[in-house]
């Protein structure tokens, strides 16, 4: 077997793996769109090499302009999972013209003017440009790369150099033979090495992402997104830690709804999971970023706000105890919602969570005993 097949046969066996590996991915880890999108790439992928293949040892041109057509599909279909992945606006038209583009070049080039320049030359580019825009569309905003993340974009901007390198030679081609060593060279070193490492790069990422998610689930509450008692716990941790490093202010709110069991009983309990739905998402949108909430069970849940009094606090609290008098509640139009809070500082000698969370209680009883609906603030005179 001669250097050209063993290249083409690494080629396709590793398309033929990711495509297995993306499928099974697919198919059991969340039947994600951007895993089908490039699990429909390397699938693509393999008949291109197998087209390359056949062109290279037919002396085909046909084959060829199929592999070309298998590689710009396959590059766009890469560079479509990465935007549907970062959660971009994707418009196909913006990758199905320039694709037509370069197809309907490739195929000029390699029938009516057989240019082996063109032919080349334009796939690379095209891929390399392709691959640019997926490597800009994977940066995260708002916060750093996940270590699978990193690897991707490095192994994206690799493929893009080399690309970019193997349309530069195309044009130092001068004959069916001349010129094309520098060409060959680049192929054969860094095409096997990059396609490697994009594809397993890509597998990284999509097990980065389900543990992740695994990660989420474990911290979450699944009905009202807001963390669950551990991953307040653990959120409370590090606040308390901070707080005291950095001598700031730490407050602690404590809040359920009144009669919470009275509207499950008397309008079910999807009238009280749009109850507790609504109530969380009040408490998300009135505190700032960087503060922490989370439901500690039942209808119970705690508030961490970072650099705050407890009368600040409590003025946060106002305005949701006033909003969620506002709340409809689709299964219950005609209940209304109240709700009832104690506020806490973090004091010297709080050591963790359970002692703001005692003080908070204790002040949410007393506003449950003076009447409910309203905000009470606990003072060691109480």
């Amino acid at each position: 077997m001669n250097a050209p097949a063993i290249l083409l046969s690494l080629l396709f066996g590793t398309a033929t793996v990711m495509t297995i590996a993306l499928t099974v991915a697919w198919l059991h880890f969340g039947r994600q769109r951007h895993v089908l999108t490039w699990t429909a790439s390397y699938a693509v992928g393999m008949l291109q090499w197998m087209a390359n293949a056949g062109g290279f040892f037919l002396k085909s041109p046909g084959w060829f302009i199929i592999t070309g057509v298998g590689l710009i599909a396959s590059g766009s279909l890469l560079a479509i999972g990465v935007r549907q992945r970062s959660g971009k606006p994707l418009r196909l038209v913006a990758f199905a013209v320039p694709a037509a583009i370069a197809t309907l070049g490739m195929a000029v080039a390699i029938g009516p003017l057989a240019s082996q320049i063109m032919q080349g030359f334009i796939i690379p580019a095209y891929v390399g440009v392709l691959l640019a825009v997926s490597a800009v569309s994977l940066w995260p905003k708002e916060r750093r790369f996940t270590p699978p993340e990193l690897a991707f974009f490095i192994a994206l901007s690799a493929f893009v150099v080399v690309q970019l390198a193997l349309a530069g030679s195309a044009t130092l081609i001068r004959g069916p033979e001349l010129g094309k060593d520098l060409y060959r060279l680049i192929f054969s070193i860094f095409m096997p090495t990059i396609y490697v490492a994009t594809a397993v790069t890509a597998v990284l990422v999509v097990a980065g992402d389900l543990a992740q998610q695994l990660r989420r689930q474990i911290r979450h509450d699944p009905l009202t997104q807001v963390l669950n008692r551990r991953g307040l716990d653990e959120a409370a941790a590090q606040a308390i830690a901070q707080a005291r490093r950095h001598k700031r202010r730490l407050a602690l709110v404590v809040c359920d709804l009144d009669g919470f069991k009275a509207l499950n009983d008397g309008h079910g309990h999807i009238a009280g999971d749009q109850a507790l739905r609504g109530f969380a998402q009040l408490l998300v949108n009135a505190v700032r970023r960087g503060d922490v909430v989370g439901r500690m069970g039942g209808d119970e849940f705690g508030l961490l706000l970072m650099d705050s009094a407890a009368t600040a606090a409590a003025e946060v609290m106002e305005r949701v105890r006033v909003e969620l008098g506002h709340l409809a509640l689709p299964a219950a139009p005609i209940a209304e919602l109240r709700a009832s809070f104690g506020v806490a500082d973090l004091i010297a000698t709080d050591q963790q969570l359970e002692d703001m969370v005692a003080r908070a209680d204790a002040a949410l009883y007393a506003a449950k005993k003076d009447g409910k609906d309203r905000i009470s603030i606990w003072s060691e005179a109480a």
